[in-house]
């Protein structure tokens, strides 16, 4: 007999095109994944998948299965849905995909609350990129994603709270006690960035070359997929770097890292609810939606 959860993984690996991201996402080992995979094979009595290009593709006979494979999974989790109405009862999953400036400060105590409100459900917080999110749930892997960019055109968007993108350094940086510097001091500054697919890098790249900077002609030393880490970089005593602001409240009121500001610098941006526009939002996400809209105010206080 197939279980439910060998027809997810088989899905999962079939869209992300790999059997290390679908370990990420599913929150199973990458031998599990392969398992699974393997005993689904057994069972259809075929080979469902191939690796071609550094991805993994399906076959001939995985193209037939994943159509109804697919087609079952939704089924099953309309079923889920329905039984928790009628028990007024959440026992779904809930797979919620954050990029990391949400994921560091924003999110996590909502998170903690609503399943204070809900705790018979289940949330699994898949981290990445916002680009990682994204590609998430087309694979339709996470029910929601939470991400610092503004989406594509294939997602529904709900812009949540709004942010701030600074410029810091260490006290002690030549940089630090100018308060002010013109755009172009920038090329003599080494700096350390989030990652290229960063929802955040993309932003502060966009407005620097809007004031004439060429962004690849930067001194980029570091760089890291984690605010966190660039914060300690930088609170050691090397070089600069751009991060929501909302990040750096503690260390900049403590003294630790001074703001400075860039002429013609400024950026301002929401965060975004998204979900995929041809899907449909589970029964358990669409509350957690809700609850995480009432509850901007108190985020926006926290923060």
């Amino acid at each position: 007999m197939i279980d439910i959860s060998k027809l997810k993984t088989f899905v999962t690996v079939a869209e992300l095109g790999s059997f290390s991201k679908a370990s990420e996402i599913l929150y199973i080992t990458q031998p599990a994944v392969t398992q699974q995979i393997k005993a689904l094979e057994r069972t259809v009595g075929a080979k469902l998948l191939q690796r071609q290009g550094g991805r993994m593709v399906l076959t001939e006979e995985g193209k037939r299965i994943y159509e109804i494979a697919k087609m079952l999974l939704n089924s099953y989790e309309g079923l889920m849905e329905e039984i928790a109405r009628i028990k007024k009862d959440l026992k779904d999953t809930l797979f919620l995909g954050l990029s990391a400036t949400p994921s560091e400060y924003i999110v996590p105590k909502v998170i903690a609350d609503f399943h204070k409100e809900f705790p018979s459900s289940k949330i699994k917080v898949f981290t990445g990129n916002s680009h990682d999110v994204e590609e998430g749930l087309i694979s339709g892997v996470l029910n929601i994603g939470i991400i610092e960019r503004e989406p594509s055109e294939k997602f529904i968007d709900i812009p949540f709270l709004e942010d701030e993108i600074i410029f810091f350094t260490y006290p002690e940086h030549p940089v630090a006690s100018k308060g002010v510097i013109e755009p172009e001091e920038l090329y003599e500054i080494d700096l350390v960035m989030r990652e290229a697919h960063s929802g955040t890098r993309k932003l502060v790249r966009d407005k620097l070359e809007e004031l004439g900077i060429v962004f690849d002609k930067l001194n980029i030393k570091i760089e890291s997929t984690s605010s966190r880490n660039i914060i300690q970089i930088v609170k050691s005593g090397y070089g600069c770097s751009f991060l929501s602001k909302g990040l750096l409240n503690g260390e900049l009121k403590a003294g630790n890292l001074v703001e400075v500001k860039i002429k013609g610098f400024e950026i301002k941006r929401k965060f975004h609810i998204i979900y995929p526009k041809n899907g449909s939002v589970s029964f358990l996400a669409n509350n957690f939606i809700k609850y995480l809209l009432e509850k901007t105010n108190e985020v926006k206080t926290a923060v």
